[in-house]
Parts: structure tokens; C-alpha cells; sequence
């Protein structure tokens, strides 16, 4: 939540369809880039609170919104709101409300943001001078999202499966279950072992185990204690009925029909694209993201790093590092 964590920077925005974001925007100076930040599901604009102190310091330009469902920003109770057809035409209402039509802008991605990223740009392509991709690759939905597909597809790849949480994730006691064991899901979800989610996320069942469990996960050194409860803060306030709607629209509502009929070369990456690739990941299996990159972008730059899902937290010089190459990248 942007007022939380950032108070002074907060600010909000009404869309013209009468929905509000929160966000924050710190302008660029010296005619260098912005960097637009997209979080993904659970987490919130907080995520990426080393880049909104760094980037700016090295002159650039962020633009942090709260997600539908997340902070500052209106949380609909029902799924139907966070289709993807809903969410790409209010994301691009804020960006050319608060930058105008003729600024492009870096869009980073991850998770759920990452999916969010590549509508965005399939849909405005003119908008966005260079991509970047976190632990979550070009994730444009035109199939409907099958949990138990990707669960025996993952076991064939990797041998385990990555995405039996999603079960309970578009269940009706989901979040009142993660609510009741909020801190429990916080220790797991930035776990010291990343290699605990194929046990209590990605195999079926395990979730819903280790929520009926007293089981205590060890929390990574990477995230203080301030952290985590800032973390903890905003999502409780909001409440998990937000979040797991982006799930449930996907699983429940499926693709736009414009989505499933569009013509494969219209998903083709024209702009510079830099994967960041996490290789302790459990929930993902970034060498698939790496082949449908490599299938879809003309101009590809994959960073492999040896850390779990949140590498904007856990290898946050290397991040910065990373995106200040491409801030600094002329693009003709």
C-alpha cells in the first residue's frame, strides 16, 4: 500500500470508469526514462521498494502502481473485474493520465505483473520502449488457465509440481484461510529454503497441510523484520479476497475473445527485452520462459541468478544494476 509504506509519495488517481489506483510516481529528470513497475499476486507496490529509493537516484523516473485488489486501489469483491480485458485499459488510462502519449516507458514485470506486462504491450506496443521480465516470462493469456495442466505439465519438465497452491488460491475459504495464517504464509512465501515450495505450495495438497499445521518456515535473511511486517501490514489491510481474484478470473472467466483470436504475429516482441531469470524458483520453470522469450523477441537478454522468486528483494544490487543498463540503453 503506497500511503503505508511511502507516504509522502502516495498518491491516488479516478479512471473514468469510476475506479481509483493508488500509485507512485516520482518524475525522471534529465530527460532519462521511467520505469513503469508491476507487481505481481500476493504481494503489492511495497514489493519493489529498493527500486523506487535507487532508480530515482540515479535519475530516473517510476511510476508504482497498487494493483486491482491491492493498497490504495479499489479491491471489487467479485473475480469478474480482474480479467485482463478490465485491467490492461485501466493500467494504460493511468500511465498516459499521469505521462501523456509521446513518453515511452520500461515496463518490468513480475509475477502476475508479468502477465499484466505482456497484455499491456501486446495491446499498446507504442507505449514501451524495452521490457523486462522477473522470474515470470511473456505471460499473455489466450488459453484458459488450467491448474491441474500446468500441475502434471510441471512434473513432466521438473519432476515436481509448482502450482498445486493455486487450488486453494481460487477456492471460496482461500482467503480467510491465508487471513487466519497470515505471518505462517508470510515465513513461507519468503522462506530461507526457497526449495519448501515444491513440499507446502507447489504439490496439491500441501498447502492446505501446512495450513492446518503448526509447521514454523525459517524466513530468509534477505528480508528484516521491518520488512516483513510492512509486507504483512498492507496486505492485511486489504484483506486476500483482492489478490486471489486475479487467479480466480483466470482460471473462472478464461481469455478475452479478442485474446484468442489474435494473430500470432501480433504476441512478437519488437523492443528490447531482458529476462531476469530465478533459478531457485519453485513456483516457476524459468528454462520454459526462456524458450517462449527466445520464440517471441527479436532482441533477448536473459540474466540467470541463483536466488528464489523475489529478486527484487533477495538480489536487489544485481536488480538495480540490471535496469540501470537498460535505463541507460539508447533506444533509437
Amino acid at each position: 500500500m503506497a500511503s503505508i509504506a511511502f507516504p509522502q509519495l502516495a498518491k491516488k488517481a479516478t479512471l473514468d470508469d469510476g475506479t481509483t489506483y493508488g500509485y507512485i510516481h516520482v518524475p525522471a529528470a534529465n530527460n532519462k526514462p521511467t520505469f513503469l513497475l508491476l507487481h505481481g499476486a500476493p504481494s503489492s507496490s511495497y514489493i519493489w521498494h529498493h527500486q523506487i529509493e535507487l532508480l530515482p537516484k540515479a535519475g530516473f523516473g517510476v511510476l508504482v502502481p497498487d494493483l486491482l485488489g491491492y493498497g490504495d486501489t479499489d479491491k471489487p469483491e467479485s473475480y469478474e473485474p480482474y480479467q485482463m480485458k478490465c485491467l490492461v485499459p485501466q493500467v494504460h488510462e493511468l500511465i498516459v493520465k499521469l505521462l501523456g502519449t509521446s513518453q515511452k516507458v520500461i515496463g518490468v514485470g513480475h509475477d502476475f505483473g508479468a502477465g499484466l506486462l505482456s497484455h499491456l504491450y501486446v495491446h499498446h506496443k507504442t507505449l514501451f520502449s524495452q521490457l523486462v521480465f522477473i522470474a515470470t516470462g511473456f505471460m499473455f493469456l489466450d488459453s484458459p488457465f488450467d491448474p491441474d495442466f500446468i500441475i502434471q505439465l510441471s512434473r513432466k519438465i521438473v519432476g515436481y509440481s509448482t502450482s498445486g497452491y493455486v487450488k486453494v488460491f481460487i477456492s471460496p475459504e482461500g482467503a480467510s484461510l491465508i487471513e487466519k495464517n497470515d505471518k505462517r504464509v508470510d515465513s513461507l512465501f519468503y522462506a530461507k529454503d526457497p526449495s519448501v515450495w515444491i513440499q507446502h505450495l507447489g504439490e496439491p495438497g500441501g498447502f492446505e497441510k501446512f495450513l492446518e499445521s503448526d509447521t514454523e518456515i525459517p524466513v530468509a535473511d534477505w528480508i528484516s523484520p521491518a520488512e516483513l511486517e510492512m509486507h504483512n501490514r498492507i496486505l492485511k489491510a486489504g484483506g486476500y479476497t483482492g489478490p486471489l481474484n486475479w487467479y480466480k478470473a483466470a482460471v473462472f472467466c478464461g481469455p478475452a475473445k479478442e485474446d484468442r483470436e489474435l494473430a500470432p504475429e501480433e504476441k512478437k516482441i519488437s523492443v528490447p527485452t531482458l529476462f531476469i531469470a530465478t533459478l531457485k524458483d519453485y513456483a516457476v520453470i524459468p528454462d520454459m520462459h526462456i524458450q517462449t522469450l527466445q520464440s517471441l523477441a527479436k532482441d533477448l537478454r536473459v540474466e540467470k541468478l541463483d536466488v528464489g522468486h523475489w529478486a527484487m528483494l533477495e538480489a536487489k544490487e544485481r536488480v538495480e544494476e540490471l535496469l540501470e543498463e537498460v535505463g541507460n540503453t539508447r533506444i533509437d
